[in-house]
């Protein structure tokens, strides 16, 4: 059964979709109004240890540092939605500091963002399967609050040897992401299949109305975060796609009822 209030690493979300990181969530009043509005999360602009700039990039690690955020997360916190830190760094040492200054701030749950290029040039984690176990070991030892690992869209690793180390490593919860390569299943669910349950996977991207976000949860996505759709219309997107969910999951509900 698809459920609109998903446990996450054992926090409960009052929705199934949240921005994405980088989706109108770099500045306080940003994510004040994701904060605001019907999403089921906050989620932050990858946050590095102080301010970083990446000229010509527009969805990249730009952003002014984790002393900014440490001010921001307690205020966002009064509004009662799950907080998402998402983290980055050159080093594992930054990825940690980042990550625990942030969780003392009030995070409840820490995006490692293995997506952005600068992480691979740096850090590198898909190099093999024993770098990865090594990464995400020192990770998971490391950060007190529960670790969400986001992948990049290509990995030169299997999924299954992917999620099967992420398993091995005790982590809770993976961001994949929802469009499918070259015909084949999305990541999401390539991953999904190969943890057998034991991961909590967050779809990215590919939805904009409430039948793409239904199709993605059915197939056991715990929570979908939208990037591209938050950006055209705003925070009040989450508005629109909760009544288009609410009412698919209900027909759904009276037909099984029927």
């Amino acid at each position: 059964m698809t459920h609109m209030t998903p446990i996450i690493a054992n926090v409960r979300f009052p929705f199934s979709l949240m921005n994405a990181a980088g989706a109108l969530s770099t500045t306080r009043a940003e994510l004040l109004a994701q904060a605001r509005s019907e999403s089921g999360a906050v989620v932050t602009k990858s946050i590095t240890p102080t301010s970083f700039l990446d000229p010509g990039a527009q969805c990249g690690l730009e952003n002014p540092g984790t002393d900014y955020y440490v001010e921001v997360i307690p205020e966002l916190r009064q509004w009662g939605k799950p907080m998402i830190a998402s983290v980055a760094g050159l080093t594992i040492e930054e990825f940690v500091q980042v990550a625990q200054t942030l969780t003392q701030a009030g995070a409840d749950l820490i995006e490692i963002n293995l997506n952005d290029p600068h992480v691979h040039t740096h850090v590198n984690p898909f190099q093999s399967v024993e770098h990865l176990d090594e990464v995400v070991s020192a990770l998971r030892r490391q950060i007190s609050a529960p670790v969400a690992i986001k992948l990049p869209a290509t990995v030169p690793l299997t999924l299954s040897d992917v999620a099967h180390t992420l398993v091995r490593n005790d982590i809770p919860v993976v961001m994949c992401h929802n469009t499918s390569v070259n015909g084949g299943p999305s990541q999401a669910r390539a991953v999904l299949e190969a943890a057998e349950g034991k991961l909590d996977v967050i779809g990215v991207g590919g939805v904009s109305t409430g039948a793409q976000a239904l199709a993605i949860l059915q197939q056991g996505v715990k929570a979908i975060q939208v990037g591209s759709a938050v950006v055209k219309e705003g925070v009040g997107v989450f508005a629109r796609l909760k009544h288009e969910l609410g009412e698919f999951i209900g027909a759904d509900s009276a037909k099984l009822a029927s």
